[in-house]
């Protein structure tokens, strides 16, 4: 007789199954995050740590409190949402995110390009925020 708490080939496939679902949950999660994001305080700064708190937080939402899934999930988000490696506004780093999630418009482009020049004044930072923001609403519309 079998032992019951052998995996058999079933029990397997639906754990992949399972897998490849919540992977496929990742982009349309980065989406999520970025309206969030956009949507509260958008000219604030953003640091790393909030950047691993988002992913675990809408990977448990989505697939349970400390389950194999919601591992997975949290593991597939870290690996799309980009570094944190210097000054940036939330409204930026929604833009990088629907830019990771597949929702590139010229507006992420130059977005993109923007993060790479380095940290900007403050002033300037927030009013680039600002503009980015309303673009970035116009541009989730499509």
């Amino acid at each position: 007789m079998s032992d019951p708490t052998d995996h058999g080939q079933q029990d397997e496939a639906l754990r992949r199954a399972a897998t490849a679902d919540q992977t496929a949950t990742a982009p349309r999660l980065l989406l999520t995050i970025a309206d969030r994001l956009t949507t509260t305080r958008p000219a604030s700064p953003i640091l790393p740590p909030r950047r691993a708190a988002l992913a675990l937080r809408y990977a448990t939402e989505a697939a349970g409190y400390d389950t194999p899934a919601s591992h997975t999930l949290e593991r597939s988000l870290l690996r799309l949402m980009p570094e944190i490696t210097r000054p940036i506004t939330r409204g930026e780093y929604a833009l990088l995110l629907r830019a990771a999630a597949g929702r590139i418009t010229d507006l992420h482009r130059a977005a993109a390009a923007d993060y790479g020049r380095g940290p900007r004044p403050g002033a300037a930072r927030n009013a680039l925020a600002a503009a980015r923001v309303h673009g970035n609403s116009a541009a989730s519309a499509s």
